[in-house]
């Protein structure tokens, strides 16, 4: 799992061995914030070998259970608790804005093999848009 919270922690995560189409939107996104992430966006990038329970660490919630009713995924009256999901083709790409300042938890997903199938099926049942 791999966390960008600020420039500096940006800077890493794009010179690591991770997709180039990965770094590509991180890019994007960083420049449509206007070029600062830090105090407005926290990415969590979810790669091959991530748990549930490891994210749900990271973020402080769950995102396979909806903030306000507490129901989980696989409940048959749950619904995601994001504001949008995208399918960008190599990863799902979730955003959270849990308080009224506006910042957003943004989890990208690796769409690929040894990501958590639980994870993935989510992702796959309610994406609404493909990138």
């Amino acid at each position: 799992m791999l966390t960008i919270t600020d420039g500096g922690s940006l800077s890493r995560a794009l010179r690591m061995p991770i997709d180039l189409r990965l770094k590509r939107l991180l890019i994007k996104r960083r420049d449509q914030l206007g070029g600062d992430i830090t105090g407005q966006a926290r990415f969590v990038i979810v790669q091959p070998g991530d748990s549930p329970d490891a994210l749900e660490a990271e973020l402080g919630f769950s995102i396979l259970q909806n903030p306000a009713d507490g129901t989980r995924f696989g409940d048959p009256d749950f619904t995601p608790g994001w504001e949008w999901i995208e399918e960008h083709g190599h990863c799902f790409e979730l955003a959270f804005i849990m308080t009224d300042d506006g910042f957003a938890h943004i989890v990208l997903i690796e769409n690929s093999q040894g990501v958590e199938p639980e994870l993935l099926r989510l992702c796959q049942i309610y994406v609404t848009v493909k990138v």
